[in-house]
């Protein structure tokens, strides 16, 4: 910190300090409005402990050119200083020094350091006007309570718009903001001027309307940030204290001196309101942004494995389809020169390779189950279980099952994955089918702005520890002997339905059968067409 700087630091210093003490009416070293404090707060916040030379020495004069020995002057000098340097040791240790008001509990923080910083240099002061004879022993109670409000109301009024206008935070720019920001603050000047202003329902300090001044502070708080708020507290108060004095009239010292007193609690109390509400409303916003910073990152690393996958699957199915077509040849060419364990063998390699290509194929249907095909609009749910049930003709046919529906309504969805939506479901119905012929019934009813489907068959049934796991991807509760497939339908189900924001769950009972349930969001026109049926 330079000379210069700590020189244009005691002469504010000073002249503030020249200001308050003409409000000094129970002592002439104590006002109840002590702006340096505010001004030694953000000094040290902003500058550190290399500050304290102009505020001793500003501190210092301001003191000998109103009252005392230059002895009660260092005193008093010292006490102003160690305020400043207890108050910025503990808001940089607790609070997060010049961020403190990025968080509620910065907020509080620093108001706990405020306090107990300012009871410093009122101790400190009142003890030197006593001990070079220049307060009764009587009045040391009263002088205190006004020095240590005044400090209070400094360090809560004052140093907040100092410590924030102080950091390098871009200034929100632009005509609408700009003109909001002329409508708040020439709306709490009048609001403050009618509740503290010279007027008849104002007389002799009390503020029926102070209270109108809440709303200005609110709109700085939640429409701004923190720095605006404090700034429109600033203004509140030079008005406040300016129309308190002029509608005082002439009652006692010690009366002006209660009334500013309460003004300074007041103001005080709004300060810390609106830096509290201000500070959560730029916690939501910043957790709003990283909040959708991580969705684009997730975003990004979900379209990446699903191209991946695509990828993947896409490039190895060639490879596979040639290991087992040249593994077929060269059987069927060596029919006679291979033994029982070489066509085994040959058998297992097709088996494995078919089997690797099944499986290829469900992941690239896995990662396709997502993406859009096109914007999602309507889908008509008749016309997608009628292609369902096209494609599962030959299975319908061979197992004898029927497969039955409401009347269903339209959706906002891709229409081919709700098909295939359908598909898998009844093609799951059809395939793990008891003893009875499989019977598919396919339901959906209203649910608010969702329509909420069923697919009820009469089939094996699912024990409940394993409804967790079906919809996991690649996992069989059925070895591949018994049931043919790859373990990827109901996992392909439930990305569909999660993509489309619904969920998906199961009823079932063993030997009884299963019903599958999952919702989509409706259409207008699909939500009165939906069976509200339960």
């Amino acid at each position: 910190m330079t000379p210069l700087v700590s020189l244009a630091l005691a002469l504010a210093y000073l002249c503030a300090g020249k200001l308050g003490l003409l409000l000094a009416l129970v002592n002439p070293s104590a006002t109840p409005v002590w702006a340096p404090t505010g001004i030694a707060m953000a000094a040290f916040l902003i500058y550190g402990r290399n500050a304290w030379p102009g505020i001793l020495l500003g501190a210092f004069l301001v003191n000998l050119l109103t009252a005392g020995t230059t002895a009660t002057s260092i005193g008093i000098a010292i006490g102003n200083t160690l305020e400043g340097l207890v108050g910025g040791y503990l808001v940089t240790r607790f609070a997060r020094g010049r961020e403190a008001f990025d968080r509620p509990q910065g907020v509080f923080k620093y108001v706990l350091a405020a306090v107990a910083s300012t009871t410093v240099s009122a101790t400190i002061g009142v003890a030197n006007l006593g001990l070079g004879g220049l307060a009764g022993r009587g009045s040391w109670s009263t002088v205190w309570l006004t020095w240590w409000l005044g400090d209070l109301g400094g360090a809560l009024i004052v140093a907040p718009p100092l410590i924030l206008w102080g950091g390098s935070r871009r200034i929100a720019r632009g005509r609408s903001r700009s003109a909001e920001a002329v409508l708040l603050l020439s709306s709490l000047a009048l609001v403050a001027l009618g509740a503290f202003g010279p007027f008849p329902w104002n007389a002799a300090g009390n503020h029926p309307l102070s209270f109108l001044c809440i709303p200005p502070l609110l709109w700085a708080a939640f429409r701004f940030g923190s720095r605006e708020a404090a700034t429109a507290n600033l203004l509140l108060a030079g008005i406040a204290v300016w129309g308190t004095l002029r509608g005082l009239g002439s009652p006692s010292a010690a009366e002006q001196n209660a009334f500013l007193l309460l003004l300074q609690a007041f103001l005080g109390v709004t300060s810390t309101m609106s830096l509290l509400l201000a500070s959560l409303v730029s916690e939501r916003v910043r957790a709003q942004q990283e909040l959708e910073r991580h969705a684009q990152v997730l975003a990004r690393h979900n379209a990446d494995l699903e191209q991946f996958a695509h990828v993947t699957s896409h490039d190895l199915r060639e490879p596979l389809r040639m290991v087992a077509s040249f593994s077929e040849l060269l059987a069927s060419r060596n029919e006679g020169l291979l033994d029982d364990d070489s066509r085994a063998y040959v058998r297992f390699i097709v088996g494995g390779a078919t089997r690797m290509r099944e499986l290829l194929d469900g992941l690239l249907c896995y990662s396709r189950a997502s993406a859009s095909h096109g914007a999602p609009g309507r889908a008509d749910c008749e016309t997608a279980l009628t292609k369902a049930l096209e494609n599962l003709r030959l299975a319908m046919r061979e197992s004898g099952a029927s497969v039955t529906h409401d009347p269903l309504p339209s959706v906002k969805a891709d229409e081919l994955q709700v098909s295939t939506l359908f598909q898998n479901l009844i093609d799951n119905a059809i395939k793990f089918r008891g003893h009875e012929t499989p019977s598919v019934h396919v339901g959906a009813r209203r649910r608010g702005e969702t329509i909420v489907f069923s697919v009820r068959d009469n089939g094996l049934g699912i024990a409940p520890e394993h409804f967790g796991r079906i919809f996991r991807i690649f996992e069989r509760l059925h070895r591949k002997d018994e049931y043919p497939g790859t373990g990827m339908g109901l996992a392909i189900c439930r990305r569909i339905v999660e993509s489309h924001g619904g969920t998906i769950t199961l009823d079932s009972e063993v030997g009884r059968g299963s019903t599958f349930r999952f919702s989509l969001p409706a259409t207008e026109a699909g939500a009165n067409e939906a069976i509200d049926r339960g």
